[in-house]
């Protein structure tokens, strides 16, 4: 038995490197014409090339290209040109997904994923508003469903320089906290199975994530009573009027400088 799940391993395998090759050459040529005529028909070619990359990856459990390809993903979201230094950014992701996917990228060490994502490359969508602000290699990792609330945090964590990254879901929060540890979470009170409170508890018994600052995004004021379950250790972020005071409160608190 041991030997058949070996042998449909390696065919799955075999199988996604083989796709996953017809792909990064589509990504090669889209990049190039990107660059010399940009396009959002083709960068939407581009980005669904991508996310295709890294769902083929999480299915067949090539962990850094999955996360390699919803980093990229994430870049290209903010940027609306292939131009400098965008195209050169880009390549250096295609680069890092070519060496994850021949094997001479490693990331086996202890934290080397999390030293990972710290070397690539980051933009910054609110850059017109902000102008050329000191970037800070500060990661925040926001975990929120709704895109608009998403948009307005990140608008307010990039005013500080740090660096953002989203998941949609709080399984995909939990394997992005493991394998990036950043240096802060911020969860949205409702997510899906699992609300903000259940990450709030699982996180803090996880000696994986141990002592990340967590906050919680929520409407409520502590006291409430659906904040019974929220660790005294977590911070609270109030949407709203006070949404901009709570979050410079919890940077201050956790010391995310």
């Amino acid at each position: 038995m041991s030997d058949e799940k070996n042998s449909l391993e390696l065919q799955v395998e075999s199988e996604f490197l083989e796709e996953a090759q017809d792909i990064m050459n589509n990504l090669e040529i889209l990049r190039e014409n990107l660059r010399s005529n940009y396009n959002d028909e083709q960068m939407q070619q581009f980005r669904k090339n991508v996310q295709l990359l890294g769902a083929q990856a999480h299915a067949a459990d090539f962990g850094i290209v999955s996360l390699l390809s919803h980093r990229l993903d994430d870049y290209l979201q903010r940027i609306n040109s292939m131009g400098y230094p965008h195209g050169n950014d880009v390549r250096m992701f295609l680069d890092k997904l070519e060496a994850a996917l021949n094997g001479s990228l490693s990331v086996t060490k202890q934290n080397a994923s999390a030293k990972l994502v710290r070397e690539l490359p980051t933009a910054n969508k609110f850059e017109h508003e902000f102008g050329d602000l000191e970037q800070k290699n500060i990661e925040i990792l926001v975990i929120v469903p709704d895109k608009a609330m998403g948009t307005i945090v990140e608008r307010e964590i990039a005013a500080c320089g740090y660096r953002v990254s989203f998941a949609k879901t709080s399984f995909k929060g939990f394997e992005l906290a493991v394998r990036t540890r950043p240096d802060m979470i911020l969860a949205a009170g409702e997510i899906d199975e699992l609300s903000g409170i259940d990450l709030a508890n699982a996180f803090a018994s996880m000696p994986s994530v141990y002592g990340i600052p967590f906050a919680l995004l929520t409407s409520r004021d502590w006291g409430h009573a659906s904040l019974k379950g929220l660790p005294p250790s977590c911070g609270l972020i109030r949407k709203g009027k006070d949404f901009g005071d709570d979050i410079a409160e919890c940077f201050k608190r956790f010391n995310i400088t």
